[in-house]
């Protein structure tokens, strides 16, 4: 009989000790994430930066990495950004986040990435890019892989910032 309530006792600590304050549904604080705005809704405050939508507010400060205060009108489509926020991220593709800073990137090398990001997604071959990868190759094009949510696909191109040119290979598979 007094297995019991020492049983019940256990099992209420076990319980309890679970119970923690900082629990699994609260968000993580002071997430960093780097990529390419694609999508610019000021309207609806939010911008597309890779695979995330990001939304904002009248407390979401926009900077650039010189400590240059900007507004949300200063984000331009391709532009590199670096945004903080609490971690907290949908379920769908693409993503979303609540977005407490966004920063500008204004290197010479962020700038040339933005550039190659713009004329992608002002190609008229394309609609809606969500960017997954981007790199520079010897020959100084920029190799540029995405998905096309309006195509349904996965998309690589080559990029000539010079010659402001989008190149789509052709696919040499022999299994098709």
């Amino acid at each position: 009989m007094k297995k019991q309530p020492v049983l019940f006792m256990l099992c209420v600590f076990f319980l309890l000790s679970g119970c923690n304050a900082s629990g699994v549904g609260k968000p993580q604080q002071d997430e960093d994430f780097i990529g390419f705005a694609t999508d610019i809704d000021i309207s609806n405050n939010k911008v597309l930066i890779n695979d995330i939508w990001f939304s904002f507010d009248k407390q979401t400060k926009f900077h650039s990495d010189k400590k240059k205060s900007l507004h949300k009108e200063s984000l331009k489509i391709g532009q590199k950004v670096k945004v903080k926020y609490d971690g907290v991220k949908g379920e769908s593709f693409p993503g979303s986040a609540a977005a407490r800073q966004f920063i500008l990137l204004t290197d010479e090398q962020s700038e040339k990435e933005g550039d190659a990001v713009e004329l992608v997604v002002n190609d008229p071959r394309f609609s809606q890019v969500v960017v997954q990868s981007m790199e520079k190759n010897p020959t100084g094009m920029y190799s540029l892989r995405f998905t096309d949510l309006a195509l349904n696909r996965d998309v690589h191109v080559l990029i000539s910032i010079e010659d402001k040119r989008v190149i789509v290979p052709i696919n040499t598979s022999a299994n098709e």
